[in-house]
């Protein structure tokens, strides 16, 4: 019921705004003031079978996504990103998240940057050791398609001069939500291009925690191969090693090894302290704008197997989305667990979870 009410009201609210939003502003002081917005509104229902009888087949999610930035003789940014989502289960529950927030000033080779924000310093598409303030990865499905992570509270100050970058972040805790295990966190980050090697080096510290190292890179080869990698010290070694492989026709082929050791910061909530360390594998296959045909080029398509090699267990991962026009999209996630029952990968206790979404993006 409110995904019938709140989807058409969003919709009847935004043409409105943009009408008036398009008119031109012919103020020679306002020329220097830029200002962007755009709005996501996804209703996704995720289906399962095979759960225990006790436990609701169908869970509904309609989540409202409104982005605004403001920038200022490209010198003073400000941008805000919100998430509303409502979740309908055994009960309907509403909440209000801010993904985004903050303000930046730029002053020659120099970037300041304070409040809530998403940084991506892991290389990994499906797993990641190195991305110490990145949000969390979930391997089924590393893009969030439902937009929901949120960014980390900091102070951050950035140095770029030709191919060096230098970032200084502190991130906080103290707006995080009371069950996260986040810690104040200290983090530097020195990037540099070596060799055709998009290297970077990254230190830092967890207040209560043990100091922490890592070593990333990419690498391009030729026009068809990338290849990724990361090395982590945090209390013992964590390591990840990836490819890409993209053919002329646009079909693309990913794979990741990733082992972790089986610590508190490392360890997956489904994995015994006892376990030991653990190996983790990733095969995709995707393509954009599945055939260059009239009613083809708007299809995208990829499937994926995600693997814990010691239990043996996997999820089968499959995506098909379509674009409408220029503002809607609709689309398939299906995720197919096997394995015992307390294995890694089956400890959801489904056989299949279906999601059907319909998403407008403005």
């Amino acid at each position: 019921m409110l995904s019938r009410v709140l989807i058409p009201t969003l919709l009847l609210l935004l043409t409105s705004f943009t009408a008036s939003a398009q008119e031109p502003a012919p103020s020679s002081e306002e020329s220097s003031v830029s200002t962007r917005y755009s709005l996501a509104v996804i209703d996704d229902a995720t289906f399962y079978t095979g759960s225990p009888a006790h436990t609701p087949q169908i869970l509904n999610q309609v989540l409202v996504e409104p982005n605004f930035g403001i920038r200022y003789k490209d010198r003073l940014t400000f941008s805000t990103s919100l998430i509303g989502l409502s979740a309908t289960y055994d009960h309907t529950a509403s909440t209000l998240h801010v993904k985004e927030t903050y303000a930046g000033f730029s002053a020659g080779d120099f970037d300041f940057t304070a409040g809530r924000k998403m940084l991506r310093w892991g290389t990994g598409y499906a797993f990641s050791a190195a991305g110490v303030l990145d949000p969390p990865r979930v391997p089924t499905n590393p893009s969030d398609r439902l937009n929901t992570n949120q960014g980390r509270d900091m102070i951050k100050a950035d140095w770029v001069h030709g191919p060096h970058a230098l970032t200084v972040a502190w991130s906080t805790a103290a707006l995080a939500p009371a069950h996260s295990a986040l810690r104040d966190t200290t983090a530097f980050r020195y990037n540099v291009l070596v060799r055709g090697f998009d290297s970077s080096f990254i230190a830092g510290h967890d207040r209560g925690a043990d100091t922490f190292g890592a070593l990333t890179f990419t690498r391009v080869v030729g026009q068809a191969w990338e290849v990724h990698g990361e090395a982590v010290w945090r209390e013992q070694a964590a390591a990840l090693i990836g490819a890409k492989y993209t053919f002329q026709s646009g079909l693309t082929f990913l794979g990741e090894f990733y082992t972790p050791p089986n610590t508190a910061y490392f360890r997956d909530i489904s994995i015994s302290p006892l376990a030991g360390r653990q190996h983790y594998a990733l095969f995709n296959a995707g393509k954009s704008r599945l055939r260059e045909l009239p009613g083809w080029k708007q299809w995208d398509v990829s499937a994926s197997v995600v693997s814990n090699l010691d239990d043996r267990s996997f999820v089968t991962v499959a995506d098909i989305s379509r674009w409408f026009g220029t503002h809607f999209t609709a689309y398939t996630h299906l995720e197919v667990p096997h394995g015992s029952k307390t294995a890694d990968f089956n400890s959801a206790r489904y056989q299949t979870a279906t999601s059907i979404g319909v998403r407008f993006h403005l």
